[in-house]
């Protein structure tokens, strides 16, 4: 794009301003090493603890005792947690939601449980909040056994040191 001079009487057409480019010296090189040196330290540190039960596990008593019909369940709970993590609490809370939908719908027990926690942890441990999700699928059925009411495979879970007090369940 061409601009027109301000002087009216010489209409001559100037080029378009250039932009102002400021040249790298090595100190300026070296400042931009050092800052994604900082930056990759950052992005290295893990912000999500990420937990698994693995394969679907039922408790040895329940297989044997369960009938043949099963009703496939899934819950996710949202947990906002201060202090610590202790992920064995939170899987607990989240399969008696499981098991109390069961009993509502005439079974007793779960089978085939399987379940992932997500810790995502804050940037600033000592005030932050954490959120853990936790997702826990599992197979409601009748059992002649009593149902254990702990979760399978809890010495997996991964959680945070300290003294866990939840602020929040499922963003109510």
């Amino acid at each position: 794009m061409l601009r027109r001079s301000h002087t009216a009487s010489s209409g001559v057409v100037s080029p378009p301003a250039t932009p102002y480019h400021k040249r790298l010296g090595v100190a300026g090189v070296a400042n931009i090493f050092i800052k994604m040196r900082r930056l990759e330290k950052r992005a290295n540190k893990p912000n999500h603890i990420v937990s698994s039960s693995g394969e679907p596990l039922s408790h040895p008593d329940l297989k044997e005792g369960a009938c043949e019909r099963k009703v496939p369940m899934e819950v996710v709970d949202n947990f906002f947690c201060v202090g610590g993590v202790n992920v064995a609490t939170l899987l607990r809370a989240t399969r008696n939601t499981l098991l109390e939908q069961a009993d509502l719908m005439g079974a007793n027990a779960l089978v085939d449980e399987q379940w992932t926690t997500t810790v995502c942890t804050p940037k600033n441990r000592s005030s932050g909040t954490y959120k853990v999700q936790i997702h826990y699928t599992a197979s409601a059925t009748r059992s002649t056994e009593r149902d254990p009411h702990r979760p399978v495979a809890v010495d997996q879970a991964k959680g945070v040191p300290g003294l866990m007090t939840i602020l929040r369940r499922n963003d109510d």
